[in-house]
């Protein structure tokens, strides 16, 4: 939402990846350089075995492996592992813009309403507002 203008207090990072083993293991490197750990007691592997994954979906309705820095207060990322929108269709439909100085792919608008719509909780709600506005070229933050 913000990388699109919409200025709001967060305090995570959704990342949607490609969920194939090699790229997991990348990911999973990455985070650790940047001292990522997983929100659950588990170990970060535990994000590379499908099995234990669709457990969590099945068991606990788990859409995302969250990860945070270690000091209090510090960022979450959240990757979803149950997109609601294909991770082929976000990276097609996927528009370019800035993260801490980066150019950086960013869900499409589109991708992004589908996925308020599907999840509907009442923050989803004001998020569709706002980004039917930013789809009509107006000023979100108004």
């Amino acid at each position: 939402m913000q990388l699109h203008g919409f200025l709001r207090a967060t305090f995570d990072i959704d990342l949607a990846l490609a969920l194939d083993d090699a790229n997991l293991v990348r990911f999973i490197a990455v985070a650790k350089h940047f001292c990522l750990i997983p929100a659950l007691p588990v170990d970060m592997e535990t994000l590379r075995d499908a099995r234990l994954i669709e457990q969590g979906y099945c068991e606990k309705g788990m859409l995302s492996f969250s990860l945070r820095e270690p000091q209090v207060g510090g960022s979450v990322v959240d990757v979803r592992v149950r997109p609601e929108v294909p991770f082929s269709t976000l990276a097609s439909n996927a528009v370019i813009g800035e993260l801490f100085g980066r150019q950086v792919p960013i869900a499409a608008i589109a991708d992004l309403l589908v996925m308020k719509r599907i999840a509907n909780r009442p923050k989803d709600r004001i998020d569709i507002l706002v980004l039917e506005k930013i789809a009509r070229e107006e000023y979100p933050n108004a």
